[in-house]
């Protein structure tokens, strides 16, 4: 049986046992995963403002290619920095489509 399945019969049972239909069920939980996932994405980018002081990755990118700050690791941070950024808009989307 996969973790899926087991995850559909869970909340299928649930749903029958409280009355309330699946969907109704599901949604506040996903609606509040979504919002976990944004906060933590948000908090690694707190981090990368803390640790090269900088207001934004625009900054960071400037201070690696000027070299007031050495190149490795500020590249890869620059990099996730760009792809939390990313993350966080794709789930704030889905979060006002699921409101």
């Amino acid at each position: 049986m996969s973790i899926e399945s087991t995850v559909s019969e869970m909340a299928a049972e649930l749903s029958h046992a409280i009355g309330l239909p699946e969907d109704k069920l599901l949604h506040p939980g996903m609606l509040s995963f979504i919002e976990k996932e944004i906060r933590l994405a948000e908090a690694d980018i707190a981090d990368l403002i803390d640790r090269y002081n900088v207001a934004s990755k625009e900054e960071l990118y400037e201070a690696i290619k000027y070299k007031t700050i050495p190149s490795h690791p500020a590249w890869e941070d620059y990099i996730v920095w760009k792809n939390k950024e990313k993350y966080i808009n794709e789930l704030k989307s889905r979060l006002n489509k699921g409101r």
